[in-house]
């Protein structure tokens, strides 16, 4: 009952500062997931959700809080800031556990843009022991680094202390995508959630951990990527030089890259192969080279998908599953270690019908197959609307009928621009599986 009040006020607040502050804008959700038991027949509460979130836009910074609740606590609590004053960028993020309570973490990131050089620094303040009553266990760490171009070379340059390494999400995605896999992203359904990022051990004093140096730069007929490490166990870690996109001569096989390493005892050589292909109208296929013993023998058919607009707001999509585990396609020599170049994954279907290799994005690991109908439109009062059936299979299974096993329908009903209801049941060969309901306020 107080949890209730809890939720009621917050929500009663809310939408009482949204009637005379333009600047604040925020979504209250509100779900639920109902399990049926197939043997008693009861219906018992499975899941339970409610999120709010709050933001206020002045003087060009962001401020936001969102309060998770799940059945039985008040889950999470967090504030995030985002702005800038001059030159000067900040973002940051506060993380309390108030089921618990406790304190999470802090962390923030500054960054500065001046004479074509861009730098960055951020930090963090972590609780080990943030999931219990226990004490708080408080470790800190940092990163320092920086970017930019002299002539025709590119620089990237990160200093760790007691934090892992992110120079390479900065150099393949840019600094944006650290802050938003950092500070911002957050889910209950798959991959990561705040933070993706944390320090290495509990210690509030933060030693050095590790210095990173890339350089692209064309040398010859190409652009080659040199990487440095040092680190506080090596000292000198290892020297690697990349070169992407390498041409074989076939129109079909692209040498994606190509990547040697030496450290102070070994070195090791691994090239990835990637088929090109061709637009195929409606299908998408997933094909791997096989590589035995540093040879291609062959080329195998992993995954095939297809999606179709019908028109009229319809869409037609299914997949097929032939192997689980595929990624590398690839040559290594390594002088200690042949498994170092080696890096396959597990892949699953996601709930969307689409192939994913985190785990915590899989509908079911074991389902090979599906096929799906998605329908949207307009509907009330300016609103949209659209339904999903996905069929899943499993040709494993031989008791079952045309080996099917589930099947999930959900609709999302939007009644104006600011409220939607959401509704799902799942259906398996035993019945009535399970049905979900939910429905968001934005303002």
């Amino acid at each position: 009952m107080k949890k209730a009040l809890v939720i009621s006020l917050l929500a009663v607040v809310g939408l009482g500062l949204a009637a005379f502050a333009g600047p604040l804008s925020g979504c209250w959700d509100l779900g639920t997931i109902l399990e049926v038991d197939k043997g008693t027949e009861q219906v018992e509460m499975l899941w339970f959700g409610s999120t709010l979130t709050l933001d206020y836009t002045t003087c060009g910074w962001s401020f936001g809080s969102t309060a998770k609740f799940s059945k039985h606590a008040f889950t999470n609590l967090f504030f995030d800031a985002a702005g800038s004053v001059g030159a000067f960028g900040f973002y940051g993020v506060l993380d309390f556990v108030p089921q618990t309570p406790s304190f999470k973490f802090l962390a923030g990131f500054a960054d500065l843009s001046i004479a074509g050089v861009s730098l960055y620094a951020g930090g963090m303040v972590y609780n080990f022991n943030h999931s219990t009553a226990l004490d708080p266990n408080i470790g800190i760490g940092y990163i320092v680094g920086g970017y930019g171009v002299a002539g025709d070379c590119s620089i990237w340059v990160e200093a760790q202390f007691n934090a892992p390494s992110q120079i390479y999400t900065v150099y393949a995605y840019g600094y944006q995508s650290l802050l938003d896999w950092i500070l911002y992203y957050d889910t209950d359904v798959c991959a990561w959630q705040k933070p993706a990022w944390t320090v290495q051990t509990a210690t509030c004093t933060a030693a050095w951990s590790g210095l990173d140096v890339y350089v692209e730069y064309p040398f010859a007929c190409f652009d080659l990527l040199t990487t440095i490490n040092f680190d506080c166990e090596n000292g000198f870690d290892q020297v690697c030089f990349e070169i992407d996109d390498i041409c074989t001569g076939l129109d079909w096989l692209l040498l994606d890259d190509l990547n040697i390493c030496f450290n102070v005892q070994t070195k090791s050589a691994c090239g990835q192969f990637e088929l090109v292909l061709s637009d195929c109208v409606c299908f998408t296929p997933y094909l791997n080279l096989v590589v035995e013993q540093n040879a291609i023998t062959g080329i195998e058919l992993n995954a095939l998908t297809i999606e179709y607009d019908m028109g009229q707001g319809v869409t037609f999509k299914a997949g097929t599953l032939f192997d689980a585990t595929w990624g590398f396609t690839g040559i290594a020599k390594v002088d200690d270690d042949a498994a170092a170049c080696d890096t396959g994954y597990a892949y699953c279907w996601d709930e969307t019908g689409g192939l994913t290799r985190f785990a915590d994005c899989c509908i079911n690991d074991t389902y090979d197959e599906y096929f799906a109908i998605l329908v949207d439109g307009d509907a009330c009062c300016g609103g949209a609307f659209s339904v999903s059936v996905y069929n899943w299979f499993n040709d494993e299974l031989t008791d079952a009928f045309m080996d099917w096993v589930e099947t999930e329908l959900d609709i999302m009903l939007g009644v104006g621009s600011n409220t939607t209801f959401y509704f799902g049941v799942d259906l398996d060969a035993e019945g009535l599986d399970n049905l979900f309901g939910k429905v968001k306020f934005c303002f």
